[in-house]
């Protein structure tokens, strides 16, 4: 790896591998961003929260996790949930409902385990960049989180909070309908005797240094319910600071 005089340095210790795995895959958060929201806001009435949490939809999402990943700190894998579904099911209702009454997010949930991955096709794995991180989570906990992010979901496309281009993370949209629309505006451009430029970003590390204020402003701006910012609001405490 590099150090601060961008010299090649060479690290044996498991301690010296993990500080620099660590600054590779979490940068520094940008300074300042929280502090441009304006003060005194007018943010619009929260849109109707409609959606009512079942036992039938605690299923629908057990079903929806991968059997046999790894599991989190709690050291339950996804399989024990679908196997008991019947029986947790109940339980688990009553759990959920109590956190979203309370406001309030477990703090056992908010401690993961990092597992560190080579990338496929790298020439040398000796320097940081050719390794990827992924957070295991508590079972329990991405059921209900899975279950708010569809709420939120449901919302925005119902009220089409989000332009007509933007594709990433909603249902019904993949990566073919980006590239679509982009060879559509470009073979527009052409017909009308344009040239068509594109710029490619390539955004590193934009989760971890998400700045929760931010988030939570802008789905203030966006009408979305209390309930859901309070939410999302707790379960970014711990992971983005």
């Amino acid at each position: 790896m590099k150090n601060e005089n961008e010299m090649l340095k060479e690290i044996h210790a498991n301690e010296g591998k993990a500080e620099a795995l660590v600054k590779s895959f979490f940068s520094r958060k940008p300074m300042g961003i929280g502090h441009q929201i304006p003060e005194g806001y007018m943010y619009p009435p929260p849109l109707d929260d409609l959606d009512h949490l079942t036992e039938e939809r605690i299923h629908r999402h057990i079903r929806k996790l991968s059997p046999y990943k790894g599991p989190g700190p709690d050291g339950i894998p996804n399989i024990v949930l679908q196997k008991s579904a019947k029986i947790l099911a109940p339980i688990l209702l009553r759990i959920y409902n109590t956190i979203l009454l309370m406001e309030e997010y477990p703090d056992q949930w908010q401690i993961f385990t990092t597992v560190i991955l080579r990338k496929p096709g790298k020439p040398a794995y000796d320097v940081p960049k050719a390794y990827r991180p992924i957070a295991l989570l508590n079972t329990m906990g991405k059921v209900l989180t899975a279950i708010i992010a569809e709420e939120i979901s449901n919302v925005i496309e119902k009220e089409g909070l989000l332009p007509t281009n933007h594709f990433g993370g909603r249902p019904g949209c993949t990566t073919t309908d980006t590239v679509h629309l982009l060879i559509h505006r470009i073979k527009d451009a052409w017909h009308r005797g344009k040239v068509a430029s594109v710029l490619f970003l390539n955004i590193e590390g934009a989760f971890p240094n998400a700045v929760t204020e931010r988030v939570i402003h802008n789905l203030k701006r966006r009408g979305i319910s209390s309930r859901h910012i309070k939410y999302v609001a707790n379960l970014l405490d711990r992971w983005l600071t």
